[in-house]
């Protein structure tokens, strides 16, 4: 006659299956969460460059409108700035429907991308 074994019959051996089912919904949850977590600081993170940017950009332009008058120079134009996020280089160049195109090229500190942004003036 062939032995059973006591731990495959008896209903205790059930309770491993459960508390291991319980443990993998645990760590599935909290790997999610972590996963989570790190995507949003990415996100933030992007967000508060993105935000650097646009304050370059915008102080950049307001330097702009109150030293340079459009109507004086003489085109090509170029002058840059530096403030303690980056610098900016202002181009100013003619169109041939007499318009002015101008292009703000932004660097931050401590990155190597180039952003560029173009307005045109009359």
């Amino acid at each position: 006659m062939k032995r059973h074994y006591t731990l495959i019959h008896s209903q205790q051996g059930f309770l491993l299956f459960h508390v291991v089912w319980v443990i993998l919904i645990v760590f599935l949850c909290l790997h999610f969460l972590l996963y989570q977590y790190q995507t949003a600081k990415i996100v933030a993170d992007n967000q508060l460059s993105d935000i650097e940017v646009e304050t370059l950009f915008q102080m950049a332009y307001k330097r702009v409108s109150g030293e340079i008058d459009v109507q004086d120079i003489s085109l090509p134009y170029e002058t840059s700035y530096h403030f303690p996020q980056g610098e900016v280089k202002v181009i100013f160049q003619a169109e041939t429907n007499k318009k002015i195109n101008i292009i703000y090229k932004i660097k931050q500190t401590g990155n190597d991308h180039i952003y560029q942004f173009s307005r045109y003036a009359s």
